[in-house]
């Protein structure tokens, strides 16, 4: 499921969903590899998860991971190797 989702200037990227996260901590984990990598990412907060994380600085519903659609496979194979890829 492709969405157009980002800053006004990325919204002409197709997102693909890549993975879900647990907590602001570890999409922000997952984020900074993928920035690493050359990989841009863009964050969705599940529920009221936005507004708790800005109210209280965090949230614990979760957190969808996007890439661009051209990347998705790059950044399935830094996820599925926890993260080294050995190419």
């Amino acid at each position: 499921m492709d969405k157009k989702i980002g800053k006004p200037e990325e919204r002409n990227i197709n997102w693909t969903f890549i993975t879900q996260a647990a907590s602001e901590n570890e999409a922000n984990i997952i984020e900074s590899v993928m920035d690493s990598e050359g990989i841009p990412v863009a964050k969705r907060y599940r529920e009221s998860g936005d507004y708790l994380r800005i109210y209280m600085g965090m949230t614990n519903l979760g957190v969808d991971i996007y890439v661009p659609e051209d990347m998705a496979e790059r950044a399935q194979i830094l996820l599925v190797n926890g993260f080294e890829d050995n190419s």
